[in-house]
């Protein structure tokens, strides 16, 4: 049947389906087409036959049919998508994490979603839609940034009910029919009705229904693999070598999100919102010590990085949802609304590490011009009159606030999971804060533990990484000034802020309260500010910071440049 959706068992119409209930039910029918991401145009004709007009008093529109014809016209996309130039890698901007994945270990190294300026680098990477007939698409990336530091990355993903029997119940929950195309009779009987009481015009009208996991057909089963360096050199003096493969299970497909011309291999940041999904990983990490540049056999690190070199077979469960923006006026650089993601993560058996991760967070957006007709109890009209009037730096001024917060703990499941690991979490698993959108005015991984010493690339002392994290923005932006043209017109806002967050390692209990002393008294605050401007890209930054507490060890920085998918 054309659209469908979860069945409304509450009779709103007493009369047979209109043309605007079937233009309702073909709208959905059209999104979750386009949706897939193998069409350029999805049209939908109906013609009608044996036309019957209907009586009362309903308006235009509301001409009932018994039946009429339909004719879907698609216009398919090239079978194949190739892409060779330059880009920016995505993982230097996620805070998902990918030492396990599709992107950066969740909260990992990057540990924001908008970090420091991505490395550039030189990319390929082909596409190939709807070969099967199931709208799926199938994505092969291969790049190298400026270090040298190379990836591979495959994925395939296909809507999960092209996986299953046609008469399955899940296949069934995914995709119900839609509700007034299901016979009268047959809805009675379901809702326990006897057969007299049937009405031969009854019909079943929900024209806000919508797939479960908010995509039916979009629900998608994919895998993936990776092969690939990560470059921590200049923060905890190694490097690691990934292998990864996986599957994940979301509500949309992940090949379809990279435009017109470039496929998509792209992190959950990077995806249309609400996106949800749930992964399982198998990986193999090497751990790399930086070595001595006169001495090869001898190694430049500390001691704790050291210890954690070798092979480690991870073995983990991902499950998160990102809203990405579609609750706010503008994905990048929102002046009204709200945003939020949560992830979670569990490692354990076969795997050689074990713990349990959480990490979530959230942004809001208030525009004075709101609170303003709030407080005088006036419409949208008068108060922005009055407001030119007056004040004309208060139009388009918005308070931003942000909160972020991530825990983990080692899980040694009965002694099946020792990887001898500081603190029983490998380093790379850790969080580390710092960076332009978390922690601006200091460095990524520029705040938390840190060993006694470092190598010659971080002589103060490698970042070891904490277990308890938390991150806090309260900002107020205005539009460029006029007289910039140019800037106002692409939206750029000049913003002021304060940062305050922390990283630490509690080693215990995070309930008890000397946990919860240690997480105030380590806090770091920075103030400053800034420009910001969003892009079909993402949200770009530029900001200079004044740490106003911070720890003689902590690595700072004034000016700073931030290039990543959410507000910080």
């Amino acid at each position: 049947p054309l659209g469908g959706g979860v069945p409304d068992l509450t009779p709103t119409s007493q009369s047979k389906m209109t043309i605007t209930d079937h233009n309702a039910s073909i709208a959905r029918f059209i999104h979750d087409l386009e949706g897939t991401g193998c069409y350029d145009a999805v049209q939908v004709y109906l013609g009608n036959n044996n036309e019957v007009s209907t009586s009362g008093n309903q308006d235009d529109g509301a001409t009932s049919t018994d039946s009429f014809d339909v004719t879907v016209r698609l216009k398919e996309k090239k079978w194949y998508k190739l892409y060779i130039g330059g880009g920016v890698n995505s993982e230097d901007l996620s805070s998902f994490g990918g030492t396990s994945g599709m992107g950066n270990t969740l909260g990992g190294p990057g540990g924001a979603a908008l970090g420091i300026l991505p490395k550039l680098q030189f990319e390929t990477s082909a596409s190939l839609l709807n070969l099967t007939g199931f709208a799926d698409v199938s994505t092969a990336l291969y790049s190298v940034d400026q270090t040298g530091a190379s990836s591979f990355k495959f994925t395939h993903d296909r809507p999960l009910c092209s996986w299953l029997p046609k008469h399955s119940s899940i296949r069934e929950w995914l995709m119900p029919p839609d509700p007034r195309l299901i016979d009268p009779e047959e809805r009675n009987a379901s809702n326990g009705q006897s057969a007299d009481s049937v009405d031969e015009n009854q019909v079943f009208v929900a024209d806000d229904a919508q797939y479960s996991l908010g995509g039916g057909s979009h629900t998608s089963l994919g895998i993936h693999a990776m092969v690939h360096d990560l470059d921590f050199e200049s923060t905890r003096s190694s490097k690691e070598f990934v292998r990864s493969i996986g599957v994940r299970l979301a509500n949309h497909c992940r090949g379809a999100a990279g435009g017109s011309n470039k496929p998509g291999v792209s992190p959950p940041e990077a995806m249309a919102g609400p996106y949800l999904f749930l992964d399982w990983n198998a990986s193999l990490r090497d751990t790399m010590p930086r070595r001595n540049a006169e001495f090869p056999f001898a190694l430049d690190c500390s001691k704790e990085v050291a210890s954690q070199a070798g092979t480690v077979f991870k073995h983990s469960l991902t499950g998160g949802m990102y809203l990405n923006g579609c609750f706010t006026d503008d994905r990048y650089d929102p002046t009204m609304g709200y945003d939020a993601h949560v992830l979670g993560e569990v490692a354990g058996p076969p795997g050689d590490v074990g713990f349990w991760k959480l990490k979530g967070g959230g942004s809001w957006h208030l525009p004075l011009e709101l609170i303003g007709m709030m407080a005088f109890g006036v419409n949208e009209e008068e108060y922005t009159s009055k407001e030119e009037d007056e004040s004309p730096v208060v139009i388009g001024a918005t308070l931003h606030s942000s909160f972020n917060a991530g825990l983990i703990r080692p899980l040694s499941f009965s002694g099946l999971c020792n990887s001898g690991s500081i603190g029983g979490v490998p380093s790379s698993d850790k969080f580390y804060v710092g960076g332009p959108g978390q922690l601006r005015g200091f460095l990524p991984s520029g705040i938390g533990p840190r060993s006694a010493k470092g190598g010659s690339s971080v002589p103060g002392g490698d970042s070891l990484g904490g277990d308890v994290y938390y991150t806090t923005t309260l900002a107020g932006s205005i539009p460029f000034p006029s007289y910039f043209a140019t800037l106002r017109q692409n939206g750029a806002r000049v913003f002021g802020f304060t940062n305050v967050g922390t990283c630490v390692s509690t080693g215990g209990s995070v309930l008890g309260m000397p946990a919860f002393s240690q997480i105030l008294q380590s806090s770091r605050v920075a103030v400053g500010g800034g420009v910001s401007v969003g892009s079909p890209m993402g949200r770009f930054e530029a900001t200079y910071a004044v740490p106003m507490r911070y720890g003689p060890r902590d690595a700072t920085k004034a000016v700073q440049f931030g290039f990543g998918f959410s507000f910080g």
